[in-house]
């Protein structure tokens, strides 16, 4: 059975993007278009791993990370954050165990690289 990964962008063409490179790669991919269907679909589909942007209406990746991480359900969900800010991670969210990021413009074959390391570890 395939990895199921929620990519999580408001972003149309980075949302394409990630979702053409990760089924490319035979995984299972779910999508939202902001933090709070990403929530919705966390729970309603329960991913192995979610990438994530940080930057959304209605809920950002941050809280919707801050909210994973208060959820003993879902506080071992590994995360990647995609962000235009080059290693900007919030300090509420940078100590949690299995958060990366990957900066935008997306290099496809480091998100790759990310998505297999979290997935095996």
């Amino acid at each position: 059975m395939a990895q199921k990964i929620l990519v999580v962008d408001d972003e149309p063409a980075t949302l394409k993007l990630v979702v053409g490179l990760l089924s490319a790669k035979n995984y299972d991919v779910v999508q939202a278009v902001d933090g709070l269907e990403a929530l919705r679909m966390i729970q309603a589909e329960s991913p192995d791993l979610v990438v994530l942007d940080v930057m959304m209406p209605e809920i950002n990746g941050y809280d919707v990370c801050y909210q994973l991480h208060f959820n003993k359900e879902y506080e071992t969900i590994p995360v990647i954050l995609l962000t235009k800010r080059d290693k900007e991670i919030d300090s509420r969210i940078g100590q949690r165990a299995n958060i990366d990021y990957v900066p935008k413009p997306i290099d496809s074959n480091l998100l790759l690289l990310k998505v297999s390391e979290l997935l095996r570890a």
